[in-house]
C-alpha cells in the first residue's frame, strides 16, 4: 500500500513538473527574435536590372547590444560578394531619423546577405544610413512584393530583432519632364515725331530724342538697325536737301567742322537683367557713337546697324538723336523732312 501511495505520488509530481516546468524548456528551443518597430529599404532606382545604392531603416524592440546589422536581399536581387564594395554614407536620411551609430563598410557580404557593423541602438530610435557603390546591388528584371529582412544582431552573430520589408521592381522608373521657352522679342519706340529745338542754323542743333526699347530671351541677343527715307532733310516746296554729312567708315562725324545731317545713338541703359552687354563695335553702330553734342553717324537709304546686344535682356534702352548744321545760304523752308525706319531683331 505505501509503495503504491509513493507510485501515485511520482506519477503527479512528474505530471506537475510535465505541466508547468516543461513549456519553459519547450520556450528556450523555440525563441525568436522580435519584430522591428520600423523597418524599410528604400532603393535609389527601382528600375529592372539596373544597379542601385539605397537606404536601411530600423527601429529597434529589444533593449540589447546590437554589433552587427544583416540585411538580407531578397531573392533575384544579384549582390556583390566583396563587402568593401558595400560602402556607406549617413547624410541625406529622414529628418526624423539618427544617423545609424557604429556603422560602416560591410563586414561581411554572402549570396543575398550583406551584413553592416553597428553600434548599440537605443530602443525606439530610427536609426538610418545609405550603402553606396553601383556595383553592389542590381536590381532583378520585375515584380511586386519581393520580401527581404533586416535583423540586428549581437555577438555571435545572435539574432536580436528581424522584420520583413517588401519591393517592387518595374521595367521603368523615371519620368521624362519636358517643357518649352517660347522666343519673345519686344520692341517699342517711345514717340514717332522729333523735332529740332529752334531753327537749324550755322551752329549744330539737335531733337530731344527717341528712345527705344528692347528685351528678348534670344541666346545671342538682338541687332538694331536704321533707315533713312531721304538720306538727308529734304524740302518739297524749296526743291532742296540738306545732305548727310560723312561717310559710312565705322566712325562718327563731327558737325564741329562740317555741315550736314547726322544720327547720334547713345546707349541710355544696358540692363542689369539678362546676360547681354549692349555695344557699337565695328559693323554694328560704331558709325553712330557720337561722343559729343555735335557728333553723330552718316546716315543711308538702306538699313545700318546702329547698337548691338551679345545675350538676354529685359530691357535695353537706346536713345535716338538727330543733329544738323547748315551753311548761311540754306534755302528758307519750313518744309524739311527725313523718316527714320528702326527696326530690331533678336539671335535666337
Amino acid at each position: 500500500m505505501k509503495q503504491l501511495t509513493r507510485s501515485v505520488m511520482s506519477v503527479a509530481v512528474l505530471s506537475f513538473l510535465f505541466i508547468f516546468v516543461f513549456p519553459f524548456f519547450l520556450g528556450v528551443e523555440k525563441a525568436e527574435a522580435a519584430g522591428l518597430q520600423q523597418s524599410s529599404v528604400r532603393l535609389d532606382r527601382l528600375a529592372a536590372s539596373t544597379t542601385t545604392g539605397g537606404m536601411v531603416c530600423a527601429k529597434s524592440v529589444t533593449a540589447s547590444i546590437e554589433t552587427t546589422v544583416k540585411v538580407t536581399f531578397p531573392t533575384g536581387f544579384a549582390t556583390v560578394d566583396t563587402p568593401a564594395n558595400w560602402t556607406v554614407t549617413t547624410t541625406n536620411i529622414p529628418t526624423d531619423a539618427t544617423a545609424w551609430i557604429g556603422i560602416g563598410t560591410a563586414s561581411a557580404a554572402t549570396g543575398q546577405d550583406v551584413t553592416f557593423p553597428s553600434g548599440d541602438m537605443v530602443v525606439g530610435t530610427l536609426y538610418c544610413f545609405n550603402f553606396t557603390g553601383t556595383t553592389t546591388l542590381t536590381n532583378p528584371t520585375a515584380g511586386n512584393n519581393l520580401v527581404g529582412t533586416i535583423t540586428t544582431q549581437l555577438a555571435g552573430p545572435t539574432a536580436i530583432d528581424s522584420s520583413n520589408f517588401a519591393l517592387s521592381i518595374v521595367t521603368n522608373d523615371q519620368i521624362v519632364v519636358t517643357a518649352t521657352v517660347p522666343a519673345t522679342f519686344t520692341f517699342a519706340l517711345s514717340g514717332n515725331t522729333d523735332t529740332f529745338s529752334g531753327n537749324l542754323s550755322t551752329t549744330t542743333a539737335s531733337t530731344a530724342g527717341k528712345t527705344v526699347t528692347i528685351a528678348t530671351n534670344a541666346a545671342l541677343g538682338w541687332v538694331a538697325w536704321v533707315k533713312s527715307a531721304n538720306a538727308g532733310l529734304s524740302s518739297a516746296s524749296a526743291s532742296t536737301t540738306i545732305a548727310t554729312a560723312g561717310s559710312l567708315d565705322n566712325a562718327p562725324s563731327d558737325l564741329a567742322s562740317l555741315v550736314g545731317y547726322v544720327l547720334d545713338v547713345d546707349i541710355t541703359t544696358d540692363s542689369a537683367t539678362g546676360t547681354g552687354t549692349v555695344s557699337q563695335a565695328s559693323n554694328y553702330g560704331a558709325e553712330y557713337n557720337g561722343t559729343n553734342t555735335t557728333s553723330g553717324g552718316t546716315l543711308a537709304t538702306t538699313f545700318q546697324p546702329i547698337a548691338a546686344s551679345s545675350g538676354t535682356t529685359d530691357g535695353d534702352v537706346l536713345t535716338l538723336i538727330e543733329r544738323a548744321k547748315i551753311t548761311a545760304i540754306q534755302p528758307a523752308a519750313t518744309d524739311y523732312t527725313d523718316t527714320l525706319t528702326v527696326v530690331a531683331a533678336g539671335r535666337f
